[in-house]
Order: structure tokens, then sequence, then C-alpha cells
């Protein structure tokens, strides 16, 4: 089993195998911009199964490196995470697809998710980061958009792409501009306006329960929403715009934290945090 997989612009190492491997869905979208690519790739949207999900957030994947300062050069850092990742990945409710991990060299603090398993942290957010129960629960937090289907449901419910489910394959090749509104519709979730607030406190629920999952302290994840709370201009970060308040997500996880009484004593691992990242950020 592959433990953990990382982006590299616009390939992806697999760093436990040590050989290099294209993402299928970057590598198909690479494919979409040529020409006629553009048709197959509409042809392939017939409603939203796994294949096109990939599609979808590779495509959007490779936006992520242009926005947000590409991919962090340090290694170490990259399998760090990314093994991680993978850990929680596997004890969710959607442990069946192949999850890529990156961090990426911004200095604002935030993470995010693209459909089809891709997920990214900038520098700026492990910054704030004190220990492995804090990282658990944003990691946490992002698998669940995925394992969920959060920007999927939301596009599928977009008056700009309505009909984009049930479309036929004979209609979409006639229209090969489809799948860029759809991409151009997924971006304006993903990057400008964010998910439904319902949905982000779904993930942040479910995310806090992954990390207990997985053996971590559940506070994890409201210790780092305080960090941010305090760390962070709301009128300078584009956290603020795609994410409710901290204070308002906090609020939320108070009466879910309730259910996890005993598990109070569980570790938080800030020794082995600060050495997998020393130096490295």
């Amino acid at each position: 089993m592959k433990l953990f997989k990382y982006f590299s612009a616009f390939i992806i190492s697999l760093l436990c195998s040590g050989c290099l491997a294209v993402a299928p869905a970057i590598e198909a979208y690479q494919g979409y911009n040529l020409g006629k690519g553009g048709v197959q790739a509409a042809k392939s949207l017939q409603p939203i199964g796994f294949e096109e999900e990939k599609a979808i957030g590779g495509s959007l994947a490779t936006q992520v490196f242009t926005r947000f300062g590409g991919l962090h050069p340090n290694l170490e850092l990259q399998k760090y995470i990314a093994t991680l990742g993978r850990a929680i990945a596997d004890v969710s409710d959607r442990s069946d697809i192949d999850y890529y991990f990156a961090v990426v060299n911004s200095e604002q603090p935030n993470a995010l998710a693209t459909p089809g398993g891709y997920i990214f942290l900038s520098v700026g957010l492990l910054k704030l980061i004190q220990n492995e129960a804090q990282l658990a629960g944003i990691l946490g937090h992002e698998i669940a958009h995925i394992s969920k289907r959060h920007a999927l449901q939301t596009l599928e419910r977009s008056k700009k792409v309505a009909g984009f489910g049930s479309l036929s394959i004979s209609l979409l090749g006639q229209d090969p501009n489809l799948f860029g509104k759809v991409l151009d519709q997924a971006g304006e979730i993903i990057f400008t306006h964010g998910l439904d607030k319902n949905l982000e406190y779904e993930a942040d629920k479910y995310g806090l329960e992954l990390a207990q999952r997985l053996g971590y302290r559940p506070t994890g994840l409201t210790e780092i929403l305080k960090i941010l709370e305090s760390n962070i201009e709301k009128n300078d970060s584009v956290f603020f715009s795609t994410h409710p308040s901290p204070t308002d997500r906090l609020i939320q996880l108070s009466s879910v934290l309730k259910n996890y009484p005993e598990n109070s004593n569980l570790p938080v691992l800030t020794q082995e945090f600060q050495s997998a990242v020393e130096g490295k950020l």
C-alpha cells in the first residue's frame, strides 16, 4: 500500500516507492487544454462520478500552485504531512480513494481541498500549528470535505451549471466549453466564496472525529481555531472569505466536544510535531 503522495508542480512523487507518477487527473487536464481534448473532457462528465470528480479536482489542484506560491521545496516536510494525512484518510468513511497532500509556499494561513482527494496546507498555517493534534484536526477537516463531497454537492446545486449532472454525452459533446464552465464555477466555490457555512461546520465536526479515531486529543481543532482567531487579520486573509469565523466555528464545536470527555488524556504530540517541522518552514 502506498502510504503517502505529494505534488511536484504537475507531477506527484510517490515517496514510499522512490519513483515518480503523474497524477491521473492532472495528466488528463493537460490533455483537456489541447484542442479536441476539451470535447473529450466534456464527454466524460455524465453525471458526477469519481473519474469526473478527479478531473475537476485535479484541474483545480494545478491552479492552487499558481495561486499559492507553488510547492514547498522541503521533501521531508512534504513526506511528514502526507504520511499523517494518509493515516487520517484511512480511518475516514471514504478510505477507498487515493489522497494527495501538498504544502504550498504561501505565508497566508490557509488549508483547502479540491474534489477527488487533493489537499493543501500553506506554510503560513504550519507556522501557527503547535502540535500534531492540531495538525490532525486541520487535515481531518479537509479530508471531511472530500469524504462528504461538499464541493461537488455545491457544484451540483449551482444555477450556473444547472443540469450538469443529467446532461447526456451527446449534448456535452456538442458543448466543449461546458467543462471550462464547470471549472470556473468550482474555482469560485473553492477559491473565492467558499462553501456554505453548514458544510464547514459539518467538516469541523467530522474532522474532529477523524483525529480522535486515529488517537489524537480531539481538542486539537478547537485549539488551532483559537490560534487562527487571534493571529489572522480579517480584512487581509482569504481564510475569512472562504470560511466562517473561528468564533462561530468554536461555538458550533463546543457542543460536539461534550461527546468526547473520556478522551481528554489522549496525546497531542507537541515534541514530535516540532521535531518534524524544525528548520523546514
